[in-house]
């Protein structure tokens, strides 16, 4: 393992990475060269839409697993860009165990080259090095370095989104596709700092975008007012009573976080819409909420304006089941096996492919990757440099495990 004393010690005190010590580990990982790579990656424009940079990323991987000879396809994502799946058998019929990241950040291009990879101490900064390249080129050191009879008893795949940070109907099909194939996932999004670098994530909330479309009549606002019918006005009164839907259901969510409507001061206007952060802890009660904004906006929310919910893509919760209880002991036992600090596990709002690899019923547990903070910050997001190893020994030891059990 790598002590954070050994990379404390022999860091560089510049934004340069050619002091980056030298440390070579027992089972094969090389820091310097992990943080070539992760330079190498950090310097590459990858927000999510830009094709361009998202597939230069799955490019660096695609040659990668040809090295060691693992079988992969490449799926095309509309406005996304392509999406790699990795397997170390032949067969990518059925996966016993998941490995997952993505290849995209938040962060505009041209951020790329203004906040470049830099090391202070043992924290790494730069454009998108906390979500997620530091975590994806860790779960590419895991699975380069599982032993042959590991890979030859499990097929492990490898999967990489290009569009994880902000869904388009074509990943969550192509996710929904992998996940159908899934009983167990290791998510490689951004470990938690914990109390001690120890944190990962068991539950996240879904996410749903509702969008909620009212279609008045236009009229002169001066001369005959009375014969409009006002959209926004109508939008206005339906917000507060969507809203009011949260307080019924614990950990749910809807926050009106977009509107818009009319054409000019002097019209009423015709047309208004409003879109909903809707955030929930179980597909169930997903599937109430739904049902209850639906039949609000078919009864409608003032006469004469008609109001319509759309929704294009329906998200998943990630939640806490009996299957994923079982792989959070693994991880607790592993990490006792490891002396590494006993997990602690969070619950958090945000979504991430975790979510749409629990859709199916699989086994998940998230943020396995290395410990990161001030993420989607560019000048201040970072990555703790000392917990690349230890991540990747426990990523290591829970596949193990899991190959022991089959």
């Amino acid at each position: 393992m790598i002590s954070r004393r050994q990379l404390v010690s022999t860091t560089v005190a510049s934004s340069t990475l050619a002091c980056v010590p030298k440390v070579f580990a027992s089972d094969g990982f090389n820091m310097q060269q992990y943080v070539d790579e992760l330079r190498e990656l950090v310097a590459i424009d990858s927000k999510t839409g830009y094709e361009e940079g998202a597939n230069k990323v799955i490019a660096i991987f695609e040659q990668r697993f040809k090295s060691i000879g693992w079988t992969f396809t490449l799926h095309q994502c509309e406005g996304r860009g392509k999406a790699l799946v990795a397997t170390s058998k032949p067969d990518q019929s059925k996966y016993d165990v998941v490995v997952s990241a993505h290849a995209d950040t938040v962060q505009p291009v041209g951020y790329a080259a203004k906040y470049p990879l830099k090391i202070e101490g043992h924290i790494a900064h730069g454009a998108g090095v906390g979500d997620d390249k530091s975590s994806l080129l860790a779960a590419w050191w895991l699975v380069k370095g599982l032993p042959k009879a590991i890979t030859d008893k499990l097929n492990i795949a490898f999967i990489i989104n290009p569009g994880e940070e902000a869904s388009a109907p074509s990943t969550l099909k192509f996710f929904d596709e992998q996940a159908k194939k899934t009983s167990i996932a290791l998510v490689y999004e951004p470990g938690r700092e914990g109390d001690n670098k120890n944190g990962f994530v068991k539950v996240r909330k879904g996410s749903t975008p509702l969008t909620i479309r009212f279609q008045g009549k236009a009229a002169h606002a001066g001369n005959n007012p009375q014969d409009g019918r006002n959209a926004v006005y109508a939008m206005a009164l339906a917000i507060p009573q969507i809203a009011a839907i949260q307080k019924k259901y614990p950990g749910v969510t809807l926050n009106s976080d977009l509107v818009k409507g009319g054409t000019a001061p002097n019209t009423i206007a015709a047309e208004a819409e409003v879109v909903f952060d809707f955030r929930y802890t179980d597909n169930q009660t997903r599937d109430k909420v739904l049902a209850e904004v639906k039949g609000m906006c078919d009864k409608g929310f003032m006469d004469g304006v008609r109001s319509e919910l759309v929704v294009k893509a329906i998200g998943s919760a990630l939640p806490e089941t009996e299957a994923s209880r079982k792989l959070m002991a693994m991880v607790e036992k592993a990490s006792a096996e490891l002396g590494q600090p006993k997990p602690k596990w969070f619950s958090v709002g945000g979504a991430s492919d975790g979510n749409k690899l629990a859709a199916h019923g699989a086994a998940v547990v998230c943020a396995m990757g290395v410990v990161s903070g001030n993420l989607h910050d560019p000048e201040h997001e970072w990555s703790d440099l000392s917990t690349v190893h230890p991540r990747i020994k426990l990523g290591t030891r829970v596949i193990e495990m899991i190959a022991a059990g089959k």
